[in-house]
């Protein structure tokens, strides 16, 4: 299963006047937080328009074919457990790039082995080797 994402953990309001009324009571108790003059026309939620519905039980991500999605996890991620990184690579068929290392996030930030394999793929369609370690 993979991991929880934004937009299907919990229901987020999909009418407009719902949104308005949330603007409406931020300006009345924080209005130094406000953008600008009330128009009634308040921004809404990314995931108010999210066309799957929320759940909070996993969802299985669906296969693609070999070579489109790459997946890098970091084996000590202080966000992102190594297994999770794993198990979304095994779901989608996908090439698995594994860092060894404590940081969230590590392509282009200057790690030549991964920066090496993805630059490739990005640039010449170089799918990475399967289970490649750095």
């Amino acid at each position: 299963m993979c991991a929880s994402a934004p937009c299907v953990d919990a229901p987020s309001p999909t009418d407009p006047a719902t949104w308005v009324a949330a603007d409406q009571k931020i300006r009345q108790v924080a209005p130094f937080a406000s953008y600008g003059a009330f128009t009634g026309y308040a921004p809404r939620d990314i995931c108010s328009f999210w066309p799957v519905t929320a759940t909070s039980a996993p969802r299985a991500a669906a296969p693609v074919p070999h070579g489109q999605v790459v997946v890098v996890s970091t084996s000590h991620d202080p966000a992102t457990p190594y297994e999770a990184g794993v198990s979304l690579a095994r779901q989608l068929q996908a090439p698995l790039i594994t860092f060894e290392g404590t940081q969230h996030t590590v392509v282009f930030n200057g790690y030549q082995c991964v920066d090496t394999a993805i630059v490739n793929y990005l640039v010449d369609s170089v799918v990475p080797q399967d289970d490649l370690r750095c």
